[in-house]
């Protein structure tokens, strides 16, 4: 299971439920020593298992209510450079080289639909892009999780 144990899948869990919670709790928690607690969070740290203590933000309630998905194809062998550019639009979100439809999916942000236009048409004139393709999210469902995962993980050691 590339190294990861059950404790180490039982911490995760417990980090992705309260990252709030310290080391000192997942410890009293998990009925270890603090410094293995440290040790195993310093482990799924260097691992590039945790990659953020970041907080999961809802744009929504701070006026970008739109959210979409736009492929973005790119000219060729343009992809880094255009993606340089692109950051320049601070309504992206998440960005990601894809196969299939496009060269880029990306996730943007807006106030409301005529922002939504504006924000595509920045894109459009950005250099090295030639088209896009937007799916307008209706209403997340599923937010992006990781507890399902880890669980069928542990059930599999």
């Amino acid at each position: 299971m590339n190294g990861f144990d059950k404790l180490d899948l039982d911490l995760l869990r417990l980090i992705v439920e309260e990252p709030r919670a310290g080391v000192r709790e997942y410890s009293r928690r998990l009925n270890i020593a603090r410094n293995t607690a440290q040790a195993r969070i310093n482990k799924l740290e260097n691992a590039g298992v945790v990659v953020t203590w970041r907080p999961q933000i809802n744009l929504a309630p701070l006026g970008y209510g739109v959210m979409a998905f736009v492929h973005v194809h790119i000219a060729q062998n343009q992809v880094d450079e255009t993606l340089t550019r692109l950051t320049a639009i601070p309504e992206l979100i998440e960005a990601n080289t894809v196969s299939g439809d496009g060269d880029l999916l990306c996730r943007f942000v807006s106030r409301d639909n005529a922002h939504f236009e504006t924000v595509l048409r920045a894109v459009m004139k950005t250099e090295g892009v030639l088209r896009t393709r937007s799916e307008i999210v209706l209403n997340r469902h599923i937010w992006p999780r990781t507890i399902p995962i880890i669980e069928k993980m542990r059930s599999e050691s």
